[in-house]
């Protein structure tokens, strides 16, 4: 036999085990449409245009997309082995099977775009392998597995990495984003060369829209003519399968030449056959809309990492399938709805068809927008993401504070998710609502609104400010009283787009109103570090969790809980700052400072000027203060009672507004030298038997900045919060070696500051830092766990001294014992044994983990 006639018969013998493949696969329940043979996708790896053709490709649901491939089959030609199947990694199949002539190998693929082997299946094998991982393999298993946000824990599967779709969908985002701001960039150009102006935006938005959604009908192979040339007639073919007509109200840009502009970039894209339609629609609204128009609409938008980790933690599953009917007030462009569209559509049978799960859909999502261009958003949003059907959805156009619309959709509203706006009525609109509406905040009256009719499960974005400060107690009671299942998610500012407000989300489901039943509550603290990686993948920190009986509380419930609350319950006994200090804000002028400077703020002494610090930045550190500038205290520019304070008196001076965004929050100065403070400083001055170094080193403490970093404000250290920071039974507190380390401390920040810097100085005042902050943690005396939970808080983030300041711990150091007795240790030089000797038994357990970790160390 010729080489010819042998390479067709390999390639006959492969093919013979495709063919194979495939009937398995539909054996799995990969049938029909859910199999796609010679698949077409765009590299989304690539910055370019590059499609791969797969022969195989498995899907969990249609329409096929990266976000529910499950298996990619290949045919081993040429090239074979981990390099050839990684080519196709961003099809988002988490396994991958390869052909050859007598055996199948099989692979999975990691975030990364590592492919890892995994097995050789002989040809003999294949349908016993396939038999045996019949569970394993199948859609609704992977589908399962891949899931980003689950609401359970994870399902598991050892092929399955968890991080595949968000870096997948990150990618795919990222080009996604560029594609659409270029064709934007593009448009604007074109039309002012043409017309000499700037387009209309909510024209050139509707524009398009009608060009996207072409370009999705033509890559993802829709019945008719979506490839034409010619823009004019694709818009014509668009609009008349929507059902969209130009009205004076629904213009589009109808300059011809921006028109072709746009469509010829369109066509000239990259691929979106394998592209989620949901993600299309989060992109569509979040790139085109811009700034300035969200404002003049009242556009508010939920990024869709938001948007689906809600509707993924809500148990959508729990309701029987016909009850799944979801409402959105506020809905603005209606990004929860088409996280909704894309949960519900999941849960469904995958041998509906298209027309069925259309009229599903659109009968069960109904939006509440007053403003139509944010309704109108809201409505091509949803035609994208269900693709590929014409329009029909429930969009209602009336003002919720103004009319009863909400209460008449709650009546038949099984689930309720919203973002409402976060500003309070304006005097104009509280006369004009009247008794309709009875609180100021426009979060809580939509909020409240809905708890009067409470749905089985809600999602509500509310600002963290309103929750925690205690403005909302009532309604927390009552979503306590009503849901067994809460959760909040505590997120940092900078999450939302076009936002600054720090955030928070509530979750409920499991209606029952019964008095004596157990409510679940869990909180969950994205913190600023982790910001970046939660919006890429949307992945939760460990929650604080805790079971209340409602029988056992005549008081409200709270929903949510304070990082180390385990930590502040300890606490709870202790002083406060309050009982042991005095705190007061520093002066303020009747008069502007910026316009009168030179008569509040002198470099010199002057008559009714004092010694004092005018600002933060660059003049006040731990235990240290420079820069000084004079006061003015003249009483004729006094405001407020600030001037009459004893600023002449031993005190502590901190920092008003916050240091860092991370846990990093305040720094504390003793003056002993009467200097007077601005508005931007608070003085503390001591009461009782405690010192001004001791207060300092209190203040400076991480235990005082943890307080801070989890119940205090996003800029500003309140002096509610700073009274209400727990303080340690002063006999606890060893007062004189405190003193005199603070003293120590001083005198060599001095040294430092006047001569050559050399590193034994700068070690010895690392360690006085060090032993500072452990004699403070001593006098709380936290059991060790405690202890160490605090101090892993800080790890990462830089504390606010001149030199890098140490971890408390190294990283792999996992026994327990308090710092105080880690710092008398010599661990490099001490044997395990020795170490036994010279540690006062606190904790047998932590002590045996401490001791093997010792002994591993040495050897």
């Amino acid at each position: 036999m010729d080489s010819s006639a042998r390479d067709k018969s390999a390639e006959a013998v492969k093919m013979s085990i495709l063919s194979t493949i495939r009937n398995e696969l539909k054996g799995l329940g990969y049938t029909d449409k859910l199999l796609q043979e010679n698949y077409v996708f765009d590299d989304a790896a690539t910055s370019g245009t590059r499609e791969l053709n797969i022969p195989l490709a498995a899907f969990a649901q249609w329409p096929p997309s990266y976000r529910n491939a499950c298996i990619g089959v290949l045919s081993a030609n040429g090239r074979s082995g981990p390099e050839n199947v990684s080519t196709y990694r961003t099809l988002g199949a988490p396994m991958f099977f390869e052909a050859f002539q007598d055996h199948l190998d099989r692979y999975r693929i990691k975030a990364n775009g590592e492919v890892i082997f995994l097995q050789s299946i002989p040809v003999r094998d294949i349908r016993q392998a396939f038999k045996v991982n019949k569970e394993k393999w199948s859609p609704g298993a992977i589908f399962r597995a891949k899931a980003i946000t689950p609401l359970k824990e994870p399902y598991q599967l050892d092929f399955v990495d968890t991080g595949l779709l968000p870096a997948l969908k990150g990618m795919i985002h990222g080009k996604l984003d560029r594609l659409l701001k270029d064709i934007l960039s593009e448009a604007i150009i074109s039309y002012k060369s043409a017309a000499n102006s700037e387009p209309e935006e909510t024209s050139l938005f509707r524009l398009v829209f009608r060009f996207l959604a072409a370009k999705i009908f033509n890559d993802k192979k829709h019945p008719g003519e979506w490839a034409t040339p010619e823009s004019n007639l694709i818009i014509k073919r668009i609009q008349e399968f929507y059902g969209l007509y130009i009205t004076k109200s629904q213009r589009i840009l109808d300059e011809p030449n921006t028109q072709q502009v746009v469509w010829d970039r369109f066509r000239s894209a990259f691929n979106f056959q394998n592209l989620s339609v949901e993600d299309l629609a989060f992109i569509y609204e979040n790139t085109l809309i811009r700034k300035e128009t969200r404002r003049q609409f009242g556009i508010h938008s939920t990024p869709s990492v938001i948007a689906e980790l809600m509707v993924d933690r809500l148990p959508f599953e729990s309701l029987p399938q016909e009850g799944r009917y979801v409402l959105e007030p506020c809905s603005g462009h209606g990004v929860f709805l088409v996280a909704a569209l894309r949960r519900l559509r999941e849960l469904l049978p995958a041998s509906w068809t298209d027309q069925q799960r259309h009229s599903y859909l659109k009968d069960r999502l109904t939006a509440i927008e007053l403003d139509s261009f944010a309704a109108e958003v809201c409505r091509l949003s949803l035609m994208l993401a269900d693709y590929p059907n014409p329009d029909g959805w429930h969009i209602i156009d009336e003002d919720i504070f103004g009319s009863d619309v909400l209460e008449k959709q709650l009546k038949t509203s099984r689930i309720v998710l919203c973002n409402p706006p976060f500003e309070d009525f304006t005097m104009a609109e509280r006369d004009s609502y009247g008794d309709n509406i009875r609180n100021v905040h426009k979060p809580y009256e939509v909020l409240r609104r809905v708890l009067e009719q409470p749905p089985d499960m809600l999602g509500f974005v509310l600002p963290k400010s309103a929750i925690m400060g205690g403005r909302y107690f009532d309604l927390q009671d009552h979503i306590a009283r009503n849901y067994k299942n809460i959760e909040t998610i505590a997120l940092p500012d900078r999450i939302f787009a076009f936002s600054d407000q720090e955030t928070i989300l509530v979750l409920a489901a499991e209606r029952d109103e019964s008095s004596k039943a157990d409510v679940s509550t869990r909180t969950f603290w994205v913190r600023e570090n982790d910001r970046l990686a939660f919006l890429e993948t949307a992945q939760l920190p460990k929650a604080i969790g805790k079971s209340v009986n409602r029988s056992g509380h005549t008081k409200s419930i709270s929903l949510w809980y304070p990082p180390l609350s385990d930590i502040w319950d300890y606490l709870m006994g202790n002083p406060k700052l309050q009982d042991i200090t005095e705190i007061h804000r520093g002066i303020e002028w009747n008069i502007p400072l910026n316009e009168n400077r030179n008569k509040l703020i002198s470099n010199e002494q002057k008559t009714d000027f004092k010694k004092g610090l005018d600002k933060v930045p660059g003049k006040i550190a731990p235990f240290w203060a420079e820069g000084f500038v004079y006061i003015n205290v003249d009483e004729k520019f006094r405001r407020r009672r600030a001037h009459s304070f004893p600023w002449d008196k031993p005190k502590v001076i901190v920092n008003g507004h916050i240091i860092s965004r991370g846990p990093w929050r305040i720094v504390a100065y003793p003056d002993s030298g009467g200097l007077v403070c601005y508005l931007n400083l608070i003085g503390i001055w001591p009461k009782g038997d405690i010192n001004i170094e001791v207060l300092a080193a209190l203040v400076n403490s991480p235990l005082a900045n943890a307080v801070l970093f989890s119940k205090g404000g996003k800029r500003d250290n309140r002096i509610r919060d700073l009274e209400q920071i727990p303080a340690p039974f002063t006999e606890m507190i060893d007062k004189e070696r405190i003193t005199h380390l603070v003293r120590s401390y001083i005198a060599l920040k001095a040294s430092l500051k006047e001569g050559l810097v050399r590193e034994p100085k700068i070690k010895k005042y690392l360690q006085i830092l060090m032993e500072i902050d452990s004699l403070i943690l001593k006098a709380y005396d936290l059991p060790p766990r405690l202890e160490r939970k605090l101090l892993e808080l800080f790890r990462g983030h830089l504390r606010p001294v001149p030199f890098d300041f140490p971890e408390y711990f190294p990283e792999d150091f996992h026994p327990c014992i308090p710092l105080h007795k880690y710092l008398e240790m010599d661990l490099k030089k001490a044997s395990a044994g020795e170490l036994l000797k010279r540690i006062t038994p606190f904790d047998s357990e932590d002590i045996h983990e401490f001791v093997m970790d010792i002994e591993e160390r040495q050897s």
